[in-house]
């Protein structure tokens, strides 16, 4: 009798986590990627910096430096430059996102600073400057084509000058893409 209770408890125990072992669910998800082109961003060899020109320490107004050509400019030097941006990659959607402000700093011979706020255009041909749209930071851009390319213009502004202390005044804007 000992037997057949203890055979019977044995196969009762193996039922058990057999119906336990049944009570575990899965599920899947599939997953992903596209690899597209490199994407890259070049600073133009020609237009490759944001010259201002020579400024007054007393401007009176906004210093307007338009990154659709000289046409917009206020305030600013006669030899003026805007910088542009080759952006290459795949026919996608790119993010582009830049500093808010630049500050510019002179160093000699008093040392000093200005704040530039950068204007950004773009468009998908480089002979299009004049008519490039602005580029607002964290907007999002489109290559396309079959050699998919966008071009980015900087320009900017500088609030009015008020007894300014002269000499060189520099510093740096950055800016960057990704694919969405």
């Amino acid at each position: 009798m000992k037997t057949i209770l203890k055979s019977v408890l044995t196969l009762g125990l193996v039922v058990g986590l057999g119906f336990a072992a049944n009570a575990q669910k899965t599920a899947t998800a599939p997953a992903s990627a596209t690899v597209l082109a490199d994407l890259t961003i070049t600073l133009d060899a020609t237009q490759n910096e944001i010259d201002f020109g020579n400024l007054s320490a007393n401007t009176p107004g906004v210093i307007v430096h338009d990154a659709n050509g000289p046409a917009g400019n206020a305030n600013t030097g006669s030899n003026t430059q805007v910088a542009r941006f080759d952006l290459a990659g795949a026919n996608s959607a790119v993010t582009v996102s830049y500093d808010p402000t630049v500050t510019l700093s002179n160093t000699d011979p008093t040392p000093a600073t200005m704040t530039m706020t950068p204007e950004v255009v773009g468009a998908a041909l480089a002979t299009d400057q004049a008519t490039a749209t602005a580029v607002a930071r964290g907007s999002q851009v489109t290559l396309a084509g079959t050699t998919p390319v966008y071009f980015l213009w900087v320009g900017g502004t500088i609030p009015a000058l008020a007894s300014q202390a002269t000499g060189t005044y520099s510093g740096t804007f950055n800016i960057e893409v990704e694919y969405n």
